[in-house]
């Protein structure tokens, strides 16, 4: 580029980040709203014209969003704040962060803090939802990102399947890397880094987006939603995501069983339709129905489990996976194609690894914990907020069931919105009992305003 077009660029760049900042100083919640819209799009990165630092983008935002969040708090005075956010399953999660981060320094040393970066870092989420909480207006936004990038993600994951491998290598993508086939399909990755994510992310949006949606179907962004769900789902199947499409099944029989028994036909159509063509199309079915992978998974889990004799507390935070891949590019390895570290495909699994049943146990607490929280919230919550609280609900048991064939909370931007739904409906709870005692006090609670940081 030329130095006039760089200037401008910078300018407009400056511009951009200066009037984004003043924006979430006058409103935390908006940094959130944002990193929920843009964490689907960071996959874009891999074909524009930016520098590698451009990556950092996501934890850059989320500090500012922290520290303007932290700042606007701590400038409210104490009878004007609202009620604090309800995160029942914190226990769990602070033992899981002491333990997984002395793990990776005692293990790995200083590089042990990528390892606990790719871990941890986005359940900073929910500390910025401390200071400033979701209010019903925020978390309806925030459905509406989450609808909205969904259908978007789907529509461009179509677009794929229609342009071919051919013309995405033409636009930068690399073969072998975002580009990849399974048995001559193409897996399409929509606007993610591979389509491990884009899988995941539409199961996610079809759960807690189509809880929502089914609750309130005369509302038009609802009645869109559930509309293009059909689309959503074979963009969903082309990535061939066999998590995802677990995870999704489970999910929807969960929402059935629990609320919306009208979910049962589509399952119903879904398995007959299974059933007739399969048969007809071996492709298909050599690929969906293959065990080669399951064979080597398990081969390599046995010897994971025989490995904690000899290391019952795991052999340290970060030895496999995305983790392990980020240490090793810190230390200035590089991958050409597939990473040669042990990437482990169960979550379970990989915290057995390396933390021991210890991790395991603690990984299993904050999911138990949460889905017995969720489902309770279902029930007492009014509203929009009971059917958001049970497509949370459904999300984490498909992300408990996806976690026993992919390495769940480290795949971004799964992690991030693991810990934003967690925060998103923990300030609904809060809120309702805020509200229930004010009705009960009467009078008393007349003095009660929201705060800047809220409204």
């Amino acid at each position: 580029m030329t130095l006039p077009v760089l200037l401008v660029l910078g300018t407009v760049a400056t511009a951009i980040a200066m009037f984004t900042t003043a924006a979430i100083y006058r409103r935390p919640q908006r940094g959130l709203l944002i990193l929920a819209a843009l964490t689907p799009l960071h996959g874009l990165l891999g074909i524009l014209p930016l520098p590698g630092i451009a990556a950092g983008w996501k934890e850059g935002l989320l500090i500012l969003t922290a520290v303007c969040a932290w700042l606007r708090r701590a400038r409210t005075p104490v009878p004007h704040r609202r009620a604090p956010l309800h995160v029942p399953w914190w226990p769990a999660a602070a033992l899981w962060l002491v333990v997984g981060s002395v793990s990776a320094i005692v293990v790995f040393g200083w590089f042990g803090l990528f390892a606990i970066k790719v871990t941890f870092f986005f359940i900073a989420v929910v500390a910025v939802m401390w200071f400033a909480p979701f209010d019903a207006r925020d978390r309806d936004h925030f459905v509406s990102i989450l609808m909205g990038m969904a259908v978007l993600a789907s529509f461009v994951g179509i677009g794929q399947l229609i342009v071919g491998p051919g013309t995405l290598v033409s636009l930068g993508y690399e073969y072998g890397r975002e580009v990849r086939t399974s048995g001559g399909l193409l897996r399409t990755f929509s606007t993610f880094v591979q389509p491990f994510p884009f899988g995941l992310y539409v199961m996610l949006a079809l759960l807690v987006g189509g809880a929502v949606a089914l609750a309130e179907p005369w509302r038009r962004r609802n009645l869109a939603f559930l509309s293009l769900s059909p689309i959503m789902v074979v963009a969903m199947a082309s990535s061939i995501v066999r998590a995802a499409i677990l995870g999704l099944v489970v999910g929807m029989l969960w929402l059935a069983v629990l609320r919306f028994r009208s979910l049962f036909l589509p399952l119903a159509v879904g398995a007959v339709a299974v059933a007739v063509v399969i048969p007809f199309v071996p492709s298909i079915s050599r690929v969906f129905l293959s065990s080669s992978s399951l064979g080597e998974r398990g081969a390599g889990w046995s010897d994971i489990i025989d490995s904690i004799l000899v290391h019952p507390v795991g052999l340290g935070l970060g030895a496999s996976g995305a983790a392990a891949d980020r240490m090793s590019t810190a230390q200035g390895v590089t991958f050409s194609g597939v990473s040669t570290n042990y990437q482990p495909d169960n979550y379970y699994v990989k915290m057995l690894l390396e933390l021991g049943p210890v991790g395991l146990w603690l990984v299993l607490a904050i999911f138990i914990t949460a889905v017995t929280w969720t489902t309770r919230l279902a029930w007492t919550l009014p509203g929009r907020d009971g059917a958001l609280a049970l497509g949370i609900s459904a999300s984490l048991i498909a992300g408990m069931v996806a976690s026993l064939v992919a390495t769940y909370l480290e795949i971004f931007p799964i992690d991030v919105y693991f810990w934003l739904f967690l925060g998103v409906i923990g300030c609904a709870a809060a809120q309702h009992d805020a509200s229930t005692e004010r009705s009960l006090s009467g009078p008393a609670a007349a003095g009660y305003r929201p705060t800047s940081a809220s409204t």
